[in-house]
């Protein structure tokens, strides 16, 4: 709690954080809707091998993975990155998880271990921050000293740290996350070194470009995995074993179509949409064509735009569209403007 505290103080004392970066600028924030659970024993990987939808036992601490936990109906509890690490008794593993679900997913997590030689914790003392177009100086003196070979490739760092790309097109992005107080003077560090400060909305328009779903407790079992895109993420093996909500997502995928896809688009809309709002017809104002996923208010110099992730009936993606009223446009491509290559 007192680290925690020391965190906290630290934060306050940066300077006012900024919402728009310029593409030759590098930025920095705190990460603080993420928290971490931690996997650790001898069973754990085949424990999440069980559990998640992603392919868990091929992993090492050089690479991440992108993930989601399902109920046994095929709907979504939360997506998740998995992060293994060495440790003397083993392959350990932090899941990087909402900071709003946390909870209900540690509780879901921990129904399944049962005899399990393992041990689940939610992870206070630890936290996240994020690198927004790092330059080589800046990532050399990190002592990251390549770009990213691959999406979500790790770097181990000093005293425990984890580093980890996130981008899939424009900016890169780096996620670097442990134990509060290394994890503070690092930042200090990254600040000193010229790094502006900015708000939880640059990272979330960037991830937004990127396509990448975030699942809220207003969505919290409201999505198959196909339906906001992770099966293009690479957030879902079709050649493992068995997990909850296999079934329900190998049919889809080998004997069906998936009729909704999440889709990138943009409204005039002043007031932040939350996820879970639904978008209706404007031709037919009763008719339900999907349902936001996530929306950040983007700033770009003078302009800004609401950006967003909606999950679309791909029947009525043509549509004149309103959300609360207001109209809003999809991309012309269906999956984004960068969709990731599928890996399946």
């Amino acid at each position: 709690m007192l680290m925690n505290t020391a965190w906290i103080q630290f934060l306050h004392a940066q300077p006012s954080a900024k919402d728009d970066l310029k593409p030759d600028e590098t930025g920095w924030l705190a990460l603080n809707l993420r928290a971490s659970i931690q996997v650790a024993g001898s069973e754990a990987a085949d424990f999440l091998q069980a559990m998640l939808t992603q392919e868990i036992l091929t992993l090492s601490p050089t690479q991440a993975t992108l993930s989601a936990l399902c109920n046994a109906k095929g709907r979504i509890l939360s997506t998740l990155t998995v992060h293994p690490e060495h440790t003397p008794q083993g392959l350990a593993y932090h899941l990087t998880v909402p900071q709003a679900l946390r909870a209900d997913l540690f509780k879901t997590l921990k129904l399944y271990v049962l005899r399990r030689k393992l041990s689940l914790t939610l992870a206070d003392d630890w936290g996240f921050i994020g690198l927004i177009n790092p330059t080589k100086d800046l990532l050399a003196a990190l002592a990251i000293d390549r770009e990213p070979q691959s999406l979500h490739q790790q770097i181990m760092l000093a005293d425990g740290l984890i580093a980890t790309w996130e981008h899939q097109s424009g900016n890169p992005r780096l996620s670097i996350q442990g134990s509060l107080a290394p994890l503070a003077l690092l930042a200090e560090r990254i600040a000193a070194l010229g790094s502006i400060f900015v708000t939880q909305t640059v990272w979330d328009c960037a991830e937004i470009h990127d396509g990448l779903p975030e699942i809220h407790p207003a969505t919290y079992l409201e999505f198959v995995p196909q339906w906001v895109n992770l099966d293009l993420l690479a957030a879902v093996s079709f050649k493992k074993g068995c997990y909850p909500g296999q079934e329900v997502i190998a049919r889809l995928h080998y004997l069906g179509k998936s009729n909704r896809r999440m889709m990138m688009g943009h409204t005039t809309h002043p007031q932040l949409l939350t996820p879970g709002t639904l978008i209706y017809s404007a031709n037919q104002p009763d008719t339900e064509v999907g349902e936001i996923v996530r929306s950040a208010l983007c700033r770009s110099g003078d302009v800004v735009s609401q950006q967003f992730l909606a999950v679309i009936r791909l029947n009525h993606a043509q549509d004149a569209l309103l959300v609360d009223h207001h109209p809003c446009t999809l991309n012309p491509n269906p999956l984004g403007e960068n969709p990731p290559a599928q890996t399946h």
